[in-house]
């Protein structure tokens, strides 16, 4: 996916440091606190920057959308390493990437402590049909489906959907702490795309049915 890693992936090493913080700096900070497992608390962050928290909201946003761009720019290289990884051809492909993307991140510790301690807000964040997380998630199905099974014509809009349902099946599990399925996710988008690849495979066979 096309995520912005702005922080070192070792949060151990300390808080990154700067002259004057800018708001970029904002979300560094704030994806460094994220990855040691710590909450992303508004005040918490404005102390470590030594702004205001009123600068700080003029920045980022509120705290729900500071949280969609630490998500997006902490998985970045979960999906990276899923595309790289992935076996097979065509749609067998894209789906096991995506079943790859789906366990790293389950097993990304922060992820998985933020969406159990804070459920609502994680639910809010990765459900969300117009946030930063499910648009890089639908258009790298995209993408990867493109590249992978050009014979598949899907409409953006049923990638969108997919990636909605997709994150509901996996987090609203996690968030509850049971053990998501992630092999009945992935049974339910190679159904939706094989739909649509006998579509562009029988186009007069659609017609008939019209």
């Amino acid at each position: 996916m096309q995520y912005s890693a702005s922080v070192s992936s070792h949060p151990e090493a300390g808080p990154p440091s700067f002259r004057k913080p800018t708001a970029g700096d904002a979300r560094t900070v704030a994806t460094w606190l994220f990855r040691r497992g710590e909450r992303v608390d508004m005040h918490t962050l404005a102390t470590h920057l030594d702004i205001g928290r009123s600068t700080l909201y003029r920045w980022v946003g509120d705290r729900e959308k500071l949280m969609d761009q630490v998500i997006l720019a902490s998985v970045g290289d979960i999906w990276d390493d899923a595309r790289r990884d992935a076996v097979g051809g065509g749609v067998d492909r894209v789906l096991d990437a995506t079943r790859r993307f789906m366990q790293g991140c389950i097993d990304f510790q922060p992820l998985a402590t933020f969406a159990r301690r804070e459920p609502n807000l994680a639910l809010r964040v990765l459900l969300d049909p117009d946030g930063l997380v499910t648009a890089a998630l639908a258009r790298n199905l995209s993408r990867e489906v493109a590249a992978a099974a050009p014979e598949v014509a899907v409409p953006q809009r049923t990638f969108e959907v997919l990636a909605l349902a997709a994150t509901a099946l996996l987090w609203a599990h996690v968030a509850a702490s049971r053990d998501p399925d992630i092999d009945a996710t992935i049974d339910i988008m190679r159904t939706v795309l094989s739909a649509h690849a006998r579509v562009a495979e029988s186009p007069g066979e659609e017609a008939d049915r019209l």
